[in-house]
């Protein structure tokens, strides 16, 4: 079977599931909205934390809207979700005050879109953060933050905090390709949907997003689905999927990590009824490679650096002639790796033509 994977799963004609954007706090419902759901989610930290001197951010309605500070805010239709708010580095960069979430949409992904948005136009950017707060820990670990400093704050019994940094750039992807056709700094994890090339080694790379469940990251899904293991009962949208046998060769996760399902020299079912420069069952000659995200926002740094340093080694090893997204080669059927995948940026460093 050739199947075919990505942005993907779904048809052409998606409605948009959120929207991040920049805000002014001006307008008073919108501040209205924006002061409320920071007031829960403080109660809810703070009780969660013990730690009932926990500052608010806005005491009043009238604070928030004379707020000054940078706010994105991420909306589900009309609906506000969570808010980004930032201030200023006097040394560069920015620095976050709070993330904020409404309490009743925990747990979903509305933090990691706000830092999503903002790290894909910014190069430097802090945040303080309770240290046993692990959720919110691992929140900015997954966006790529690193721990930086550990203080106590005086006054506070004994309230640890973490300035955590976020820097673009740090991640060198240096990878070899071994002779069996796998990468050896890659997560290996064989998938037993590939067969044989009939028509020799790959000449053209797939680029296709992919995220299980939508919208959604993180999770074993991407891989549970390659290897026939998906689960039909873990979401609503695995009992429509789970019984597809298909694959890609590599898929990048968020963080920049590498997980690789088929060697090269094999054939992956990940690009179904497709055509590239005449050529149809683009699965004979292509690489598929998976960026974990969805057509409706940005890309990690950390994938592009991985995804860069993927290419330079298979460029090494294989007659590569092309570079294209699963859009391209299904038309009208496919629409990722979608709007935000940064092309402009893939081919001022790697020379594969479209």
């Amino acid at each position: 079977m050739q199947g075919g994977v990505c942005g993907g799963l779904r048809k052409v004609a998606m409605e948009i599931p959120f929207v991040v954007r920049e805000i002014r706090l001006d307008e008073p419902m919108l501040a209205q909205q924006a002061w409320q759901i920071q007031l829960q989610a403080h109660q809810v930290e703070a009780e969660w934390l013990g730690y009932p001197q926990l500052p608010v951010m806005w005491n009043t309605l009238q604070e928030a809207m004379a707020c000054k500070d940078r706010v994105i805010a991420v909306f589900e239709g009309e609906a506000l979700r969570g808010l980004l708010v930032l201030s200023r580095r006097q040394q560069g960069g920015w620095h976050i005050e709070r993330t904020v979430v409404d309490p009743a949409h925990f747990r979903v992904g509305w933090g990691y879109r706000l830092l999503n948005h903002l790290l894909a136009v910014v190069d430097e950017v802090s945040v303080d953060t309770v240290e046993v707060n692990v959720a919110a820990i691992a929140l900015y670990h997954k966006a790529g933050f690193v721990l930086e400093q550990r203080w106590t704050v005086p006054d506070a019994d004994g309230l640890v905090l973490w300035r955590m940094m976020y820097r673009a750039g740090r991640l060198q992807a240096s990878l070899h390709l071994d002779d069996k056709g796998w990468i050896r700094e890659a997560r290996q994890i064989p998938s037993p949907n590939c067969d044989a090339r009939e028509t020799g080694p790959a000449e053209l790379v797939v680029i296709h997003n992919i995220s299980l469940p939508p919208y959604r990251y993180g999770s074993p899904a991407v891989e549970q689905l390659f290897t026939n293991r998906l689960e039909p009962q873990g979401d609503p949208f695995f009992a429509q999927i789970h019984q597809l046998k298909v694959s890609a060769h590599f898929f990048i996760r968020r963080s920049g990590q590498l997980l690789q399902f088929v060697p090269v020299q094999q054939r992956a079912w990940h690009a179904g009824v497709s055509s590239w420069q005449g050529r149809e069952r683009c699965n004979d000659f292509s690489i598929g490679i998976e960026m974990e995200g969805c057509d409706f926002e940005p890309f990690a740094d950390a994938q592009y650096q991985m995804l860069i340093g993927l290419l330079r080694e298979l460029q090494v090893h294989l007659p590569l002639r092309g570079m294209t997204g699963h859009e391209h080669i299904a038309p009208g059927r496919k629409t990722d790796p979608g709007p935000f995948f940064d092309w402009g940026r893939v081919r001022a460093e790697i020379d594969l033509p479209a």
